[in-house]
């Protein structure tokens, strides 16, 4: 695309919000902006955030309408019926970027998700992995990116004085239960790492219950939700990310974090996690705490060997950096924009 191309983003969830969305959304855009594109975007998230570009909250009919007659591409984050009516008054513009499958964490589809697989199949859009593309029909695989400029392990941290943590929402379909449950059975073979939990959620009072009757709680530490570099420097002091995740995840930009910051990864082997890694990590069956302990039991019988996991991380990290990923995207926006009527 040429340097002066207008990109109208529409997502359902933003900033100040805090999510996965939420963070590949701002990370695409900020690049945007930075390769000299004009960005403007609409959310239905109420609030104030910061950004290097125009931020729309709650549109009506009318602001999507003219944002559609400014820009040259308009690309939405997931199929929101709320706003399906834009792809049949701009086709020739409009993208979908596709983060989930449109199903219930047990797999089941209701008559929405339904509707939204139909849509996905019927128009272009861009999938965030070699999973979700296979479930909506996107054409385009994209792996997410991460903010490179936060998350990082240079200067090497020389200190990783931690064992195991975990980064995320703290609801169950995320699966830190799981892993407090895989404590539980590791103490009993004698092994007690220390768990560091990052993430804020409805479950953190029934999480530390938990870990108080597993007997664990004193390896658990339950540090709230971070951001940023203080929160990559806390990564980088651990040496295993665990992302237990009950639901097939579509991707995990957390897991990328996590590995960016020198953490082996070890997550659940359905759904798009083990596209988010790569080679350099471990997986084990989504919801199994007991294959979870083995896992564990495994990497921490021998840290030296399972980290060398990590060997050559940097040219996996390299196709996830946030400017190859935008560029990535404006290659297909030009795509899209010139393919025949």
């Amino acid at each position: 695309m040429r340097l002066d191309e207008n990109i109208f983003f529409y997502t359902t969830v933003f900033a100040p919000k805090v999510g996965g969305i939420e963070t590949i959304v701002e990370t695409l855009c900020k690049q945007f902006v930075a390769l000299g594109h004009e960005v403007a975007l609409a959310t239905e998230t109420p609030g104030m955030a910061e950004m290097p570009f125009a931020v729309s909250r709650r549109p009506g009919p009318g602001e999507m309408r003219r944002l559609l007659a400014w820009c040259d591409i308009h690309i939405q984050a997931n199929i929101s019926l709320k706003a399906a009516w834009v792809w049949a008054f701009a086709p020739r513009k409009t993208l979908y970027q596709h983060h989930n499958v449109y199903q219930c964490d047990d797999g089941t589809k209701r008559l929405l998700d339904r509707l939204k697989i139909r849509l996905a199949r019927a128009t272009p859009g861009i999938a965030n992995s070699a999973y979700t593309a296979a479930r909506t029909g996107a054409k385009h695989i994209i792996l997410n990116a991460y903010d490179d400029a936060i998350f990082h392990s240079e200067p090497v941290c020389e200190n990783r004085d931690r064992d195991l943590v975990f980064l995320g929402r703290l609801v169950s379909q995320k699966g830190c239960h799981t892993l407090i449950d895989a404590l539980r059975r590791l103490s009993k073979r004698g092994l007690r790492p220390g768990l560091t939990v990052i993430g804020a959620g409805p479950e953190r009072e029934k999480l530390a219950r938990q870990a108080k009757m597993a007997g664990v709680a004193e390896q658990v530490r339950f540090m709230g939700g971070m951001q940023g570099a203080p929160l990559a420097a806390e990564l980088a002091r651990h040496q295993v990310m665990v992302t237990p995740s009950h639901y097939e995840e579509p991707f995990g930009i957390v897991a990328l974090e996590g590995l960016a910051c020198g953490c082996l990864p070890l997550v659940s082997e359905r759904g798009g996690l083990p596209e988010a890694i790569g080679n350099h990590g471990f997986t084990f069956p989504n919801g199994d705490a007991e294959a979870l302990a083995g896992r564990l039991q495994e990497i921490l019988g021998d840290m030296a060997r399972a980290r060398s996991r990590l060997a050559g991380v940097e040219e996996h990290l390299g196709r996830c950096s946030a400017r190859v990923v935008a560029e990535r995207y404006l290659a297909v926006f030009e795509q899209h924009l010139t393919r025949s009527p």
